[in-house]
């Protein structure tokens, strides 16, 4: 499917994608999902919970057109659709074009938004690590999340995987479980009045000047950049505050929003982190590397698998994790590398 909208005397054609649900609830689906970036992490839930999902194709609109070409599009649609309730999900500049939006839609979930859609809208915010340590670091919000919005820190996540020119192992952290989790409390929300999980997001009292932050003494760290306020962070270099997934509480490394170019002349590298802790006492001995090795912290494989899932269960009693996914983090640690 496709529309065109008119904005500024210019026209603009947006491709649309539409799959719907193979069980719909009876009469029919009466909820949308809209995205504006094909993606798999949260799709396959929206179909499975019963929502229809419409990716709309808007990247090629000037960013203060996206706005205006959203709540026009959704004006028009609503009905034919005969959608009740209409959710959105979205990233970035798209982010804030839904947010400025919000009066087309019942919720949304936005990632790394630099603004928050206004009342009735109700809302699910998340940002990572790399927000803070980018060339244009994250604003905080001053106050705390309106009566309807929840912010979540996905701490040691950093949104770009790309390894290009990158110095460091590269920190490949997924936000997609915690996004899953929140898109799902964000449905019950909508669609039930079902209050979602309190808001996980550093306080003043959470953030330092990145200058004063103390990192252990790790091998191939890239120098942090400076001149901004960050999350703290404990003995081992991961943060502290924020939503922290099983692999965060239970690390195998020291994850990180920021990396260096391996290439001075090259491009940016646009992720961030993973430095591997050693698998035993003397193999970090040999570096020298200060943080406990794997069988130092941990003692035995058994150990960790039993551990990560009690703080994987713990998430999914706390509405902030899926089971399966739970499942997934446990399944993983059966792998660790010691």
């Amino acid at each position: 499917m496709s529309a065109t909208v008119k904005l500024d005397g210019t026209s603009y054609d947006i491709a649309g994608t539409l799959a719907k649900p193979a069980k719909p609830p009876s009469g029919g689906a009466t909820s949308i999902l809209i995205e504006t970036q094909s993606s798999e992490d949260i799709k396959p839930l929206a179909l499975e919970r019963g929502l229809a999902v419409l990716t709309l194709d808007v990247g090629k609109l000037p960013d203060k057109a996206r706005e205006p070409a959203l709540r026009d599009v959704l004006g028009h649609l609503r009905g034919p659709l005969k959608m009740k309730r209409v959710l959105g999900r979205a990233r970035g500049a798209d982010a804030d074009a839904m947010s400025g939006a919000s009066s087309a839609f019942d919720g949304l979930l936005l990632h790394d938004a630099s603004r928050e859609p206004a009342a009735p809208t109700r809302f699910i915010a998340t940002w990572g690590a790399d927000a803070y340590w980018r060339e244009q670091p994250r604003v905080e919000f001053t106050n705390a999340a309106p009566p309807n919005g929840r912010r979540f820190y996905l701490a040691g996540i950093a949104a770009s995987t790309a390894t290009t020119n990158c110095a460091a192992p590269v920190n490949a952290r997924a936000a997609a479980p915690a996004e899953r989790a929140l898109f799902a409390a964000l449905d019950e929300w909508t669609a039930k009045g079902a209050a979602p999980p309190a808001s996980r997001a550093p306080l003043d009292a959470d953030l330092a000047p990145a200058q004063d932050l103390k990192w252990p003494k790790i091998p191939a760290l890239p120098a942090p950049p400076g001149a901004r306020r960050v999350p703290k962070i404990d003995a081992d270099g991961n943060e502290i505050a924020g939503l922290r997934l099983p692999d965060l509480a239970l690390p195998v490394a020291t994850f990180t929003g920021f990396n260096a170019q391996k290439d001075k002349k090259g491009p940016p590298c646009a992720a961030g982190a993973a430095i591997p802790l050693a698998a035993t006492k003397v193999d970090r001995e040999k570096n020298p590397d200060p943080r406990p090795a794997l069988v130092e912290r941990y003692g035995s494989r058994a150990y960790f698998v039993a551990t990560m899932r009690v703080i994987a269960d713990k998430l999914v009693k706390e509405r902030l994790l899926l089971q399966q996914d739970a499942d997934a983090y446990v399944a993983a640690a059966r792998s660790a590398p010691f």
